[in-house]
């Protein structure tokens, strides 16, 4: 099952730094009910590369300073 954010969650996550949001992301993911694969993480951040508000190299930047 897919993670789907609401319109007042999209803007709140404009005003977040990258890291935040990959954080509530991984928090909305878990919370979410049913299954919790890569698929999921990877839908919910598509969705929000295609409003505008992460690019994959920020995602990719974040994901590589948490491995740090």
């Amino acid at each position: 099952m897919s993670v789907k954010f609401d319109p007042e969650t999209l803007e709140r996550f404009r005003a977040m730094t990258p890291q935040q949001i990959c954080r509530e992301v991984t928090d909305a993911v878990h919370r979410a009910p049913g299954v919790k694969g890569s698929e999921d993480f990877l839908e919910a951040l598509e969705s929000l590369v295609e409003e505008g508000i992460l690019s994959w190299d920020q995602i990719e930047n974040d994901t590589a300073d948490d491995e740090s």
